[in-house]
Order: structure tokens, then sequence, then C-alpha cells
């Protein structure tokens, strides 16, 4: 069979089958692009990062391929079911002779109207939701900081050059017949996005490069443009769940977009959206007396509300560290504070908004401002995350032999070997500033400078080289700080002042003074001596310290040893003294009784492992004594005679003659 005796195809069939092709493609690519997004593949921009524009590419490309996938879905399956064509799934999986009973399982159709229902629907939601997400991740991405202008114009030039293969698409579906392709009208509007996307961050990116700020502004509505198309496609197909489907020869592509269609050079008519209301919906709105009402009552309504917001402009608030330049048809004529101001809309009225009393502080550093800006804002950001009991943060690294993003260095003229040389010092250097609190100072940072930190850092370095190349090392290292920073300031804020910038340096801060490296290993020397002087003489205090207390410790227990013994011994004479009086009062009163009395007491405890019994022999008669013969637990017992009279004139003491004699009878 020859080429010329093939059977010609179908146009709708080509048709659908390049809607699905390219719709498959622009999703690989939108999924591509969000990944390289995501991992940060690409080079990193200024305030509008590369990563975030190819977030928001990759969302325009998976709106646009939803209504493609969608439209050559339904399409393959309209024409499959219009043709008659048997489905060939169905025939391959015909059941095969019964030879036993089995139960019988439900079967999967997968005719037209299954591509034709929930397959494209569930495609629509899908790739809407995925670029509405696309569009959230690349939105939280962190800005980076910017480019040079020649590199914003290359990305702006290229995707303007990249959006002619979508102008190209859009033609195509736009004048595609509708019996060839029913759906095209609503891929043409779709393929706007992309379309719209591309040539919008392209024109951004330019104007941005001439140093313009508001195309920022710009690029994030189209961004936001692209979240709202497909937050839709995920409406309309959720929509789906309550509307009933068309039958297949009437049924169209879910994946449409009403905000897709707005994007055109021509105003939008309210008839052809009334049509495809009616043709969606059933609902006739030219007949609504209240749409007709709404519709009469607009443009007065819109001019009104557009005339108001114009008058709005003349109302200033100003916050409580702010203040502004009045301008009252170009020229300046006030000085307004904190508070609300009413006066000329613009452009006949302007407010350049200043602060007020707001304090500065920027390190003296010389390098390139991608470098510039990324470590200090990293150092910044180290600094408010350290805590107390965590590391040091990166701020606080003073080692001499690394280098440090808020230090600038210096040639300082230096003697070596004899002969005359340079090294190099590395300078932490901050200076404090602010806008003058007067009226002049606030009408000459308006008008004669736009950058104030650039104009310190200059005139600070032009001071700081004309200082180091009229002393040398030992001078620098040697000088004193705080004459140094005084010094420095009254300088400083002489050069500022001659030109009219309307600033004021409160003051000058210096960190640190590094030597040069070869002179850091002396330098630790010293400083480990000094560290090693301070810390023996704390050593020998503490030792002398800990001497005195010991001796003192000594010496008060020594003290209340001596008062105690003391104190015993006085308090044991006076016990004594007092038993001696108490004696002798008893001796003066009774003598020979105490004195007998105190006689068998001191025998009894002489022997206290004896029994004796003590017999008077002048007791006799009716007198006589009774001897208590009770018996008694305790050994040792001295049975005594009880005398009846109270008086008993004890015998003279004599010496015992023998042992029996002197313990009596047992």
């Amino acid at each position: 069979m020859t080429i010329s005796e093939l059977p010609p195809v179908d146009p709708a069939m080509r048709s659908q089958t390049v809607a699905l092709v390219i719709g498959v493609i622009l999703a690989l690519i939108g999924y591509f692009l969000w990944m390289a997004a995501l991992n940060d593949y690409t080079a990193q921009w200024g305030s509008f990062s590369v990563p975030a524009l190819i977030g928001y590419l990759a969302a325009a490309l998976f709106v646009a391929a939803g209504g493609l996938i969608s439209a050559g879905l339904v399409g393959r399956a309209r024409l499959n079911a219009s043709s008659g064509a048997p489905n060939p799934v169905v025939a391959a999986k015909r059941p095969a002779p019964k030879k036993r009973r089995r139960p019988k399982l439900p079967r999967l159709s997968l005719g037209p109207a299954a591509f034709a229902g929930w397959a494209q629907v569930l495609v629509a939601i899908f790739l809407g939701g995925i670029a509405c997400a696309a569009v959230v991740t690349s939105w939280n991405l962190p800005s980076q900081p910017a480019l040079t202008a020649q590199a914003e114009q290359i990305i702006g030039g290229l995707l303007i050059v990249l959006a002619f293969p979508f102008l190209v698409l859009e033609r195509v579906y736009a004048n595609t017949a509708s019996r060839t392709l029913p759906e095209a009208p609503q891929i043409e509007r779709l393929l706007r996005v992309p379309l719209a996307s591309f040539v919008g961050f392209g024109i951004t990116s330019v104007l941005r490069s001439v140093g313009f700020e508001w195309p920022t502004v710009v690029a994030n509505l189209i961004a936001i443009m692209i979240a709202l198309v497909g937050l839709e496609l995920v409406l309309r197909g959720l929509a789906m769940i309550y509307l009933p489907f068309a039958p297949i020869s009437e049924r169209r592509s879910v994946a449409d977009s009403t905000i897709a269609s707005l994007l055109r050079l021509s105003w939008p008519r309210f008839g052809a959206f009334g049509t495809a209301v009616k043709r969606q919906f059933g609902i006739d709105l030219s007949r609504s007396w209240a749409l007709a009402f709404v519709r009469r009552a607009a443009p007065p309504i819109s001019l009104g509300m557009v005339v108001f917001a114009w008058c709005l402009t003349g109302v200033s608030t100003l916050g409580i560290n702010e203040r502004a330049v009045y301008e009252r048809f170009g020229v300046p004529v006030s000085v307004d504070g904190p508070g609300l101001h009413v006066h000329l809309p613009w452009p006949f009225g302007i407010m350049r908004t200043l602060e007020l009393g707001v304090v500065h502080e920027i390190p003296i550093v010389f390098a390139a401002p991608r470098e510039t800006g990324f470590r200090v804002a990293e150092v910044v950001s180290s600094d408010t995350e350290a805590t107390i009991e965590g590391p040091a943060p990166p701020s606080a690294d003073r080692l001499w032999d690394q280098s440090h993003p808020s230090e600038a260095s210096y040639l300082v003229a230096s003697e070596t070997h004899g002969k005359q040389s340079f090294q190099v010092v590395n300078v932490d250097l901050r200076v404090v500033y602010r806008i003058g609190l007067s009226d002049t100072a606030a009408k000459q940072a308006a008008y004669a400078i736009s950058d104030p930190e650039a104009l310190i850092r200059a005139k600070a370095g032009e001071l700081l080289v004309r200082y180091f190349a009229r002393y040398s090392l030992l001078d620098v290292l040697g000088q004193s700080r705080e004459r140094f920073t005084t010094d420095f300031r009254v300088a400083l804020q002489n050069a500022v002042q001659d030109l009219p910038t309307g600033i004021e340096v409160i003051a000058v801060i210096v960190e640190a003074i590094h030597p040069p490296p070869a002179a850091a290993s002396a330098y630790h020397d010293v400083q480990a001596a000094a560290i090693n002087a301070s810390s023996q003489i704390s050593l020998r205090r503490a030792e002398a310290i800990e001497t005195m207390e010991s001796a003192q410790q000594t010496a008060t227990e020594g003290l209340a040893d001596a008062a105690a013994t003391a104190a015993e011994t006085v308090d044991q004479a006076q016990a004594e003294s007092v038993l001696f009086q108490g004696d002798r009062q008893a001796y003066e009163r009774d003598g020979q009784v105490f004195l007998f009395e105190r006689w068998l007491d001191r025998l009894s405890s002489s022997l206290p492992k004896s029994s004796f019994i003590v017999l008077d022999s002048r007791l006799k008669g009716a007198t006589a004594p009774t001897i208590d013969l009770r018996a008694s637990d305790q050994p040792g017992t001295t049975y005594r005679i009880a005398p009846p009279a109270p008086t008993i004139s004890a015998p003279p003491r004599q010496e015992p003659q023998s042992q029996d004699e002197e313990n009596g009878d047992d």
C-alpha cells in the first residue's frame, strides 16, 4: 500500500491528538521548572528572585496544560462515540466460555463516556490545584540580592522571545473551526495565561533594570492572576459534582476560565458573557432588570469611586517616627510631623516621607554589593538567633587569622628588619547616625541625597585612609581608642556637614582593630602573659585569704575553749563554796549530829558492798529503839536504829579494833 492509498486523517482526530501531546509536554516542562524553583537549582536574583519567577511560569504552564489535556480527552471520547467504533478494551476482554460456576465480578467500563466524564474533570482539578500550589510555594521563597541591570535585560528579552510559541498556539486555536475542535475557544483563552505571563515578566524585568521599583508590584499581580485562574479551574471541576453531564455528543471540556477571557486588548462584552451563561446554565441574563440596572449604574458609580479614591490621595497619615516634606505644585512648602494631614491630591500635592529620630548603625566595609548584602545579613540573623546557653554568634568571632564581613582592611606604615614597609590592619568600625531633627535637615535629606549609607561609608573610608597614612602600626595599636573615636566622629560630622545632606553622626563605635597576622603570635603571647600574671595574683590572694581565715579560726577556737574552761572552773568553785557554806551552817546548828550523820554517810559510801548494823548501847529500857529487819533487794543496805527521841548524842569517835568490830554483826 502506497502513501496515496492510505486513508485520510480526520482533522478533528489530529487536533485532539495534538492538544493532548502539547498539554502533556507543557505539564512536564512545568513540573521540571517547579522542581528547579523549589530546589533552587538556578541563580538567585533581586527582589524578584529567579526561583520565584520560574515557579510562576510553571504555574502558567500547568493552567494551559489542564485546558489542552481536558479538551483532548473530551474530543477523542466524543469522536469515538459519534463514529460508533467498538471499544477495543472491552472487545479484547470478552469473557471465556464458562466451565464452572463462578461469582460475577463488576467490570470497569473504559468507554468514551469515561474519558469525557470524570477523567477530564479530575485532570482540570489536579492541574489547577498544582498551579495554585506552585504560585503559593514560589511566593514564599525568600527574596535574594539584586542582579546587575545587564542580566535583568537579558532575562527580560529571553522571556519575551519564549512567549512567541504561545502566541502562535493562541492564534492557531483562535482560528480553529468549532466543528474541528469545539473546545478551541476555551484553549485559546487558557493559552493567554502563559502568553501574558512570559510577556509581563519579561517587560517587568527590563523595567527593573532601568531603576524602576513599581514593576515588582506588577509581577506580583501577574502571579496572583495565575493563581486565580488555577483556582477557577478547581472550582469549575468541583461544581460538576452538583451538575449533570451533558450528552456525549454535546459535552464540552470543563477546563475554562472567565478570568483568562479578560486578558484581551478590547473591553469584554456583556452579551458574550450572557450567551455563555445561557449555554452553560440555561439562564438568560438579558431579561433581568436587576442586571440591566447594574449595567446602567456601573459607569457613574465607578467614576465616582475613582474620583473619591483620587481625593483620598490628599489625606496622609504619618507615624510617630515619621515626618514628610510637603510639596505644593512641585515647591516644598513645609515639613509636617506625625499625625493626620490633609493637602492637595496627587499630583498637585506630594508628601515626601522621611524618618524622625530613627537611629541607624552601619558597618564601614568596602566589598561587592552582592557579598556585603548577603554576609552582613547572615551575621545579623545569626545574632538574633543566639541564646545565652548556646554557641557564640559569628559576629563575636574576633580571630585575627580569619576574615570577617564587617571589617575593612587598610595599609599601615611599619618598619620590618630596619626597612620601611607596610602592614595590613583590619578594622571593625561602625557609625551610628540619623537624619537631623530640624526642618532644614529634613529638606536636605529629602532632596540632596538618595543613599545616606553609601555617603557615610565613602566619607568614613576617606578619613580612615588619611588616618592610617599618618600613623605607623605601633601608633595605631597603642593609641587610646576613646580619643580616636571622638576625633573621628568630629571629623566625620564636619565632612558630612560640608555637604547639604542633613545627616547627624551620633557616635562612632570601634569593635576591634586587628593587627597583621604576622604580629598575631606576639600579641597572643603578651595577652597570655597578662592573663597568667592576673591568674597568679588571684591565686596568691586566695592563698593569703585562706591562711588568714585559718588563723582566725584557730584563735577563735582557742578563745572559746579557754572561756569555757574558765566558766566551768568558776561554776565548780561556786558549787563547792555553796556546799561548804551549807556544811558550815549545819555544823553551827547541830555540830555533833551533823558530824555523826556525815560519819555514817562516809562509812556507807566507803563500804558499798558490805551490810552492817550500828547499835547504840546507851539506849535502854522503854526508850529502846526499834530495829527494822525487813528484807531489802539491794545489797549493801545499812540497817539503822530509829531513836525515839529527836536528839541523840553520838559517842566519841574511836578507831576500830578489828574488822568485825568495824563492820558489826551481819
